[in-house]
């Protein structure tokens, strides 16, 4: 049996998608796959990614550390910091902060083009209190069309930079971008006497933000994926099972998004469910069950976990991670994920690390990822529905056009024929 806590201390580095991280990664979860007798498949797709650089804030009396945005090339630029309580003020306040430096609490991925319309020269992200900077990233969009230069500083450096708001500020950001491969890895498990049926998508990514291991986010879903893998090499289900570990999830769901493109005709002819896990992990915790689906599959899973004996904070929403591309064509999903710990509080940061997760915290990830594919790969009737609840339907969208600063093309069933 695979010890799965002993992936974690070999996943324990940065896996940013197209680097060597990202290869060495993909290499540990093929073995461990092909070990199990599956073989895998790999599926490249082109991104522009970056070697992780440094950036400093300079005021007259000091000089604080931050860390550049994904994707923000090497810039230098001087200008009056202005420090905004609520960074949402920028919209009311059209062009009030032309040729301004920025610094506010919290990003949102909304604020990214606005940003560039109101001639603002650069935007510091204060990060959360008790943690380090945050790694976070623009998206490919906005590399190519414009964006304004951004860093992160750690939430103690943030308050003492918000001090200095009405004086000269100079930030000097060095990094490379450059395009880059990144890969997808695919498992198949063939069914036994329900082939050619519907088919099921485990899925999660293995790639992490720069500067970060990524323990948590998620090299919990990955190694929930193997032990799901392993289960079914010993158990062969009635009905397929695809595993994607995914790449490229941190810089804009980038993997997900191209298998989708790439096999579009088979999700909509066949794929019936996506099961992602997204985060796990913490020793102490709790456990969350998003789905994007009907009622009936979001009570469907919470009675299986209860019969299991796992309780889950269970709703009807939407989930940031790489099930989304797949809900634009009515794909349902049920997202799995752990919070309330050490590594899953340090998301994002070098503390999301080996040291602060256990065996004990992946346990009713694993457990749930193996209970709920086997009673719908088993099913004489397969149990999921092909839709999703209005309820939803509007958050789907707002997120879909937020993702890729697209108008997204959604494909849902019309609700009754006249």
């Amino acid at each position: 049996m695979i010890n799965h806590f002993n992936i974690i201390k070999e996943l324990d580095f940065v896996r940013l998608a197209g680097s060597e991280g990202e290869k060495r990664a993909r290499e540990i979860i093929s073995s461990y796959c092909e070990e199990l007798g599956f073989e895998t498949k790999t599926e490249s797709f082109e991104l522009i990614s970056f070697e992780p650089g440094t950036a400093t804030i300079k005021t007259d009396s000091k000089t604080f550390e931050a860390v550049p945005f994904g994707l923000n090339e090497s810039t230098d630029l001087e200008g009056e910091l202005v420090f905004l309580e609520n960074k949402d003020v920028i919209a009311y306040n059209k062009n009030a902060y032309k040729d301004k430096i920025i610094l506010s609490m919290g990003y949102t991925r909304k604020l990214g083009p606005d940003l560039k319309k109101t001639g603002i020269k650069a935007y510091i992200v204060i990060s959360r209190p008790e943690r380090e900077a945050m790694s976070l990233s623009h998206r490919q969009k906005l590399h190519k069309e414009g964006y304004v230069p951004m860093v992160t500083v750690s939430y103690n450096d943030g308050m003492k930079l918000a001090k200095k708001s009405g004086t000269q500020v100079a930030l000097s950001i060095s990094q490379k971008v450059n395009k880059k491969k990144a890969h997808n890895i695919i498992v198949d498990i063939p069914g036994r006497n329900k082939k050619d049926e519907n088919l099921t998508l485990a899925v999660g990514h293995y790639d992490t933000v720069s500067r970060s291991p990524g323990a948590s986010d998620n090299a919990g879903g990955t190694i929930s994926l193997i032990k799901t893998i392993e289960y079914f090499s010993k158990h062969q289900p009635a009905r397929d099972l695809r595993v994607i570990f995914f790449s490229g999830e941190e810089l804009g769901l980038l993997g997900s998004q191209h298998y989708v493109k790439t096999h579009l005709e088979e999700i909509k002819d066949r794929v019936g469910l996506v099961l992602n896990l997204d985060v796990s992990g913490d020793p102490v915790g709790s456990d969350g069950m998003m789905v994007i689906g009907t009622k009936e599959l979001l009570g469907y899973c919470d009675g299986l976990m209860k019969e299991a004996g796992v309780l889950y904070e269970a709703k009807l929403d939407i989930y940031s991670s790489d099930n989304m591309p797949f809900s634009v064509y009515e794909i349902p999903s049920v997202n799995i994920a752990r919070f309330g710990g050490k590594a899953s509080f340090h998301i994002h940061t070098p503390g999301d690390n080996a040291k602060n997760v256990s065996a004990q915290g992946y346990k009713n990830t694993i457990n749930t990822a193996i209970i709920l594919l086997k009673h719908i790969l088993n099913a004489d009737i397969y149990p999921v529905k092909k839709e999703i609840d209005d309820s939803i339907r509007d958050k789907i969208e707002k997120y879909i056009w937020n993702l890729n600063y697209e108008k997204p093309e959604l494909e849902w069933k019309p609700k009754y024929r006249k």
